[in-house]
Formats: C-alpha cells, sequence, structure tokens
C-alpha cells in the first residue's frame, strides 16, 4: 500500500506533465492560465503524504479505518482545491486570485509533505531509514523547483523544456531512486509502540480538525468574504455537499470503530476466560459457566422423564504424576511444554460438549456434560491412556508420564439432587484424586454414593448442609497403561502410607 500510493502521486503528477507537454509541443499553444490540469497537481501531493503516514515498517490500526481517514483527508483537500481555486476558474474567472490562491494551497501542501517526511525520517531506523531520507531529499528539491515553476507560470515565465525542468527531472530521478532501493527492501512491520500509536492519533485529530473546518469556512464565505455573490453562493453549496459527505464517511468510520470494539472485546472476553499457557479454559470460565451447568442438570432430574439418562455433570480431577520431577531434572520451559501436549491430549480423549479446565499447576478439571455416570469411568479410561500410553516429546528427549484422576458425579444423590452443592462434589473429587495418587498412581478413582446408605444418614447429611463422608461411597478404580509405567515409576519416591489404606475396606472396587 506504501508503494501504490507513491505511485498514485507520482502518477498524477505524470498525468499533469503530459498533459502540459501535449499543448506546449503537440498542439504548439499556449497552456492556458487557469488550466485543467492543475487539479492533479493539487491532489497528486496527498497520497503521497498518506504513504508517509502509513508508515509500513510498523504495525498500524486495521485497514478499513485508515482507508476512510485517508478519503476524508483526501475529500477535504479536493474541498479546499474546489473552494479557493475553481471559483476563480470556472464560476468567475480571475488568473491573477487563481494563481494566488493555487500557489499558497499548493505551498501548504509541499509543507505538510516536507514536515511528514521529516518525521519519517527521524523516527525510522535500518533501511527504512534510507528510503525516508531519500524521499525527504527528492520531496524537498521538487518543492523548490515545482513552486518555482508555479510562480514562473504566473509571470508567463515557464515553458517546456526551460531551466525550470531541469530540478523537476532531477527530483524525478530522486523518486526512481527511492523506488529502486525500495524494490530490494523486505522488512516486516514492528510492533505496535508509542510512536505509531502516537501517529494514528494525529492523523484522528487531523480528520476531526478537517471536519471542523467546514462550518468555519461557510461562514467566512457567507458573512466575511468579499467574493463576488456567485462565488459566495457556490462556496456555501459546495460546503453543504461537503459536510454531508463527511457525515457520511463519519458514520461509516463509527460503525466500523463499533465493529472493532465488539470484535475488541470478544477477544479480552476469550482473554480473560483462556488458560494464556495450555489454550483451555481457566477458573474464571467455570466459574462462569458452573450455576448454568448445574442448573440444567437439576432441571433434568426434576422432570418425570426417566427416559433420558444423559443427565449427569461429571467431574474429573487430573493430576500429572511426578510433575514436579520435570522442573526440577529438566526446567520450567520443559514442564511446560509437558503441559502443553498434555492439554492436547486430554482434549482429544473428551467429547466437544466437555470442557476442559486448567485448575492449578499441573492440575486439569474436565466438566463432562449432558452424560451418564453409569458411564463416567469409560471418559477416565480414555484420558489415562491418552496420558500414559505414550511418551511425550520434549527438547531435551522424550519421558513418559502417567496421571492421577478422581471423579464424582453431580448431583450427588439422584433421588434427592439439590441436597448437595457442587462445591461439595469437587470436595470429594479431589478426595478421590488424593486416594489414586496414594495407591500408587496412574489410576482413576470415582466415588458414587453407597446404595446401602439410610435415608436417616442421608437427611442427617442434607439437614447439616455438608458433603457425605468418603466412607459412605463406593469407589470405582480404573487403572491406567502399563507400557510406560515402569518408565515413570524408576525416578519415583517411596509410597507412603496414606489415608487410602483406612479407605480401602469401606470401598467397593470395580
Amino acid at each position: 500500500m506504501f508503494w501504490l500510493l507513491m505511485s498514485a502521486g507520482v502518477f498524477l503528477w505524470l498525468s499533469a506533465q503530459i498533459l502540459w507537454t501535449y499543448f506546449e509541443v503537440l498542439l504548439r499553444k499556449e497552456v492556458p492560465n487557469p488550466f485543467v490540469g492543475d487539479v492533479a497537481i493539487i491532489l497528486h501531493l496527498v497520497p503521497m503524504v498518506a504513504a508517509l503516514v502509513l508508515r509500513p515498517e510498523r504495525e498500524q490500526p486495521r485497514g478499513r479505518l485508515k482507508s476512510l481517514d485517508f478519503a476524508l483527508l483526501f475529500s477535504w483537500w479536493l474541498y479546499l482545491y474546489l473552494f479557493f481555486v475553481i471559483p476563480w476558474q470556472y464560476v468567475v474567472l480571475n488568473a491573477r486570485v487563481y494563481g494566488f490562491n493555487f500557489d499558497a494551497l499548493y505551498f501548504a501542501g509541499h509543507l505538510v509533505l516536507l514536515l511528514v517526511a521529516v518525521n519519517a525520517w527521524r523516527t525510522s531506523t535500518g533501511q527504512w531509514r534510507t528510503i525516508y531520507r531519500r524521499i525527504l531529499l527528492a520531496s524537498l528539491i521538487y518543492a523548490i523547483a515545482s513552486l518555482a515553476a508555479s510562480v514562473a507560470i504566473d509571470f508567463g515565465l515557464y515553458y517546456t523544456g526551460s531551466l525550470y525542468d531541469v530540478p523537476l527531472l532531477m527530483s524525478a530521478v530522486l523518486f526512481m531512486w527511492v523506488a529502486l532501493l525500495g524494490w530490494h527492501t523486505r522488512i516486516t512491520a514492528s510492533s505496535l509502540n508509542e510512536s505509531s500509536q502516537s501517529g494514528h492519533r494525529w492523523v484522528t485529530t487531523l480528520t476531526i480538525a478537517a471536519a471542523a473546518s467546514l462550518p468555519i469556512l461557510a461562514g467566512w464565505a457567507v458573512f466575511y468574504s468579499d467574493a463576488p455573490e456567485k462565488v459566495r453562493h457556490y462556496r456555501l453549496g459546495l460546503t453543504l455537499v461537503m459536510i454531508v459527505f463527511v457525515g457520511i464517511l463519519r458514520s461509516a468510520k463509527q460503525y466500523v470503530l463499533d465493529k472493532e470494539l465488539a470484535r475488541t472485546n470478544e477477544e479480552l472476553q476469550e482473554a480473560s476466560v483462556t488458560d494464556a499457557l495450555t489454550g483451555v479454559r481457566n477458573r474464571r470460565f467455570f466459574l462462569s459457566t458452573i450455576e448454568r451447568d448445574t442448573e440444567q442438570a437439576l432441571r433434568f432430574y426434576a422432570t418425570d422423564d426417566k427416559s433420558n439418562r444423559n443427565r449427569d455433570l461429571i467431574f474429573y480431577l487430573v493430576d500429572i504424576d511426578h510433575f514436579k520431577q520435570v522442573n526440577d531434572r529438566f526446567g520450567h520451559q520443559e514442564g511446560d511444554l509437558l503441559l502443553v501436549q498434555v492439554a492436547g491430549r486430554i482434549s482429544t480423549a473428551i467429547r466437544y460438549s466437555d470442557v476442559l479446565i486448567r485448575w492449578g499447576g499441573e492440575e486439569f478439571l474436565i466438566v463432562s456434560r449432558f452424560t451418564d455416570r453409569a458411564n463416567a469411568e469409560i471418559v477416565a479410561k480414555r484420558v489415562l491412556d491418552a496420558i500414559g500410553g505414550e511418551a511425550f516429546q520434549l527438547a531435551e528427549g522424550s519421558i513418559c508420564r502417567t496421571c492421577s484422576i478422581g471423579w464424582v458425579a453431580f448431583p450427588w444423590w439422584p433421588a434427592i439432587p439439590d441436597t448437595i452443592s457442587y462445591l461439595d462434589v469437587l470436595q470429594l473429587a479431589d478426595r478421590a484424586l488424593y486416594e489414586a495418587k496414594g495407591r500408587g498412581r496412574n489410576m482413576a478413582i470415582g466415588l458414587l454414593p453407597e446404595a446401602s446408605v439410610g435415608e436417616s444418614e442421608k437427611e442427617r447429611w442434607v439437614s447439616a448442609r455438608v458433603a457425605p463422608d468418603i466412607a459412605a461411597a463406593s469407589a470405582v478404580v480404573t487403572r491406567g497403561p502399563t507400557e510406560n509405567v515402569a518408565a515413570t515409576r524408576e525416578s519415583s519416591e517411596p509410597r507412603q502410607k496414606t489415608a487410602s489404606d483406612d479407605f480401602s475396606h469401606g470401598a467397593r472396587a470395580l
């Protein structure tokens, strides 16, 4: 886009020069003053300024916003030409006023081009600094030569092939020199920094100022200008049309900004509920959705439709066995790489309706929605196989790891589903996880309410609003794959006596 805009400016310049040469060389006529090609002379500086504001070596705001800003500034500059210059060419012919206004506007355009070129040169580095320095040099010579030629035209001293064309030709060669350097320049944009942000703010401020200038110019044209009445009416009508056009452009820009804001808010919302390392959901997502999930499960159980078996929520707490040894042996960077691979494997083992959450450290939580507790062991087995089935590839080599899982279904008692909260069910899942680790790891233990528990016991727990005792639960034990267990246990610590030794007598293993 940078080179297209620069080329557009040079093309308009070349078009005016060719038209001028056509009159003087081919038709052998004196170029009229005012000249129809002057509009190209005035406008060709605008895309060149836009190219320098674009700053391709830096990341900039999105293209639609830049295009709308450019369209507004281009229209405003065209409006100034139509406002100050054209009336003295087509409304009331006055060559002297026409030439003076044209030279003033042309000088202002060159001044803006030089200021923008100086800023681009001072704030750039490397190859682009060289490009901007050459553009500045070419623009400076071109400004001096073209302004001198413009004044010479007003006094009837300029003709094609005169000495005024020598510096103009020199500046054209310099612009070609810039293009040849840019042909071999392939530089990616740097990150958005304070300078590029301030540059965009400057453009936005200029567009606001351009829009605000319209009623001021209209008021001046009607109440303070000594121009003929035809010129005043022309300027007032032109300004009204421009105000409508600018309003349409600003409305379009506001629409784009609203869409960009909505997209940014969605990205921020997504980032706030996503774990930065593994790309899975985080605790914030769990807290924002768990109430809806539990209410859905309770509504399923509140109906009399017994044919729908997929009414449960299953919480699976997954912990990587001996993960600390990976960090101690290979470093935290390799540990992070292992966590990313673990998250990927778990994601492939669960359904699309299930949610994988980074619960903390090397611990993950799977929330399995719309499922049946009778099939909960299947998911646990798939996760065990996904983690322990094959070695993980790290930068330092391959390593085998297994996992331990504790899972519990919500609601705890299907017959009285709203008595035990999901927090208590999660606490039971956490205790089941530690039982799995205490029994030697590489296994999943699920807890289900013991069928032999009497109604009086249930009523006592319900009235106390506490989680059931773990001894009153049945344990569903699922073993992990054995191929890599030996490699994993070589570096594991000796097993210590845990609460599971006291728990096992009250649990039923399936």
